[in-house]
């Protein structure tokens, strides 16, 4: 019988590297978890034993974790010369998930330090000390700005980006194909899309991105009805009122109502890796996890609303606001999710995932449908935990 593999991965206290070590440790891995700071072993064990439905599961699993305190962004990764030696000894592969994945332009620095320089040293601190197998996950954004269909096996075509969390990503897959081609490192990429939370749970630890739209809604409902409470002038001014049970609220959002956005559940990014990872044959290559059926702008609208309790959300193309300039309201939400426009603004492309496709191929792994069910249960989430991450 083939031994298990012991696995280093990156990190864990992130959204996907936190449910990939779940995932692992589930089915028996051994895993060795690069964490930084001092209450890093608190912290994590906070984190992942929320992820299980039973302290108790988690309890029985998590004997096969071992914490490495560490940071990317180092020399050696941070790493003592005993952990050294013994990752040296015992890791078979190495999964390198750890990444910042701000849009905000002002930590460019940052951003750049964490994703470019701790991609290449965990490249050289694989190189240095003899690891060969590389998992890393990439996004399907380094596709950048480019129109039409992306496919696999490509990467640069002199493409623009939307913000340097894309063009970091973009570098550090570079450096990754490179050193794949000079040391001989099987190196196996996933791009996912726009992650959000579990299909079946609601949960998330992330409340970036598509989260940013959602959020900003529910704020800006929380304001109206705390003022009708009261005597709604300050409705009455923006022309909110209920209608029904609805609460109508007039907002022109700037975007493109029939253009999509590659939204996929947690569990299905997950099972997408796990199905890729078991099976070597599969490694060396890059797969396109993304939605094959993706939410058009639009539905996503109706969908939020409807889980909220919204009517009078408008999807407006960003020439309407030239003749009838924004209002207060309007001004103020374009403002909370000024650093995600550009992925309501611009056409994204069609990502070919024929790889991934061939992987899954007579498996029950299916991408869950982004319906108005799922989307209450992401939302619901999101208000029972008041937007905290599991891990705060």
């Amino acid at each position: 019988m083939k031994k298990q593999k012991t696995i280093f991965l990156t990190g864990a206290t992130g959204f996907v590297g936190s449910n990939l070590s779940c995932e692992f440790l589930n089915h028996g891995y051994k895993l060795k978890l690069l964490v930084r700071n001092e209450n890093a072993e608190e912290r994590l064990d906070n984190l992942l034993s929320q992820l299980f439905s039973h302290q108790e599961e988690y309890n029985k699993v998590k004997e096969g974790l071992e914490i490495i305190n560490g940071d990317i962004t180092k020399e050696n990764l941070g790493v003592s010369l005993r952990d050294i030696d013994k990752l040296s000894r015992e890791v078979d592969t190495v999964f390198h998930c750890a990444a910042s994945v701000s849009f905000d332009e002002t930590e460019k620095d940052i951003i750049e330090k964490q994703n470019v320089k701790g991609t290449k040293n965990i490249l050289e601190f694989m190189r240095r000390f003899n690891l060969c197998e590389l998992h890393y996950i990439s996004t399907a954004y380094v596709a950048g700005q480019r129109k039409g269909v992306v496919y696999e096996d490509e990467l640069d075509e002199a493409q623009s980006f939307n913000n340097t969390y894309e063009e970091s990503k973009f570098k550090a897959e570079k450096l990754v194909r490179s050193y794949k081609e000079q040391y001989n490192i099987t190196a196996t990429i996933y791009r996912p899309a726009i992650i959000i939370g579990n299909s079946r749970t609601g949960k998330t630890s992330s409340f970036w991105g598509f989260y940013s739209l959602v959020k900003s809604m529910y704020l800006l409902l929380k304001i109206f009805k705390e003022d009708l409470k009261r005597n709604g002038e300050r409705s009455k001014l923006a022309g909110v009122c209920y209608k029904g049970n609805l609460v109508y609220i007039p907002l022109r959002v700037q975007g493109i109502a029939n253009k999509t956005l590659n939204l996929l559940p947690i569990d299905y990014v997950v099972d997408v890796i796990m199905r890729i990872f078991k099976d070597e044959t599969n490694y060396n290559r890059t797969y396109h996890i993304t939605n094959p059926s993706p939410p058009t702008l639009g539905d996503i609208n109706k969908l939020v609303s409807d889980s909220l309790g919204i009517s009078g959300v408008k999807i407006a193309d960003p020439l309407d606001f030239q003749a009838n300039p924004m209002n207060q309201w309007e001004d103020f939400f374009a403002e909370t999710i000024k650093k995600f426009a550009p992925y309501l603004q611009k056409e994204e492309p069609i990502f070919s995932n024929k790889n991934t496709q061939k992987v899954l191929n007579g498996t029950d792994i299916t991408c869950p449908y982004i319906s108005k069910n799922l989307a209450a249960k992401l939302i619901s989430y999101c208000i029972d935990t008041d937007w905290k991450k599991i891990n705060q």
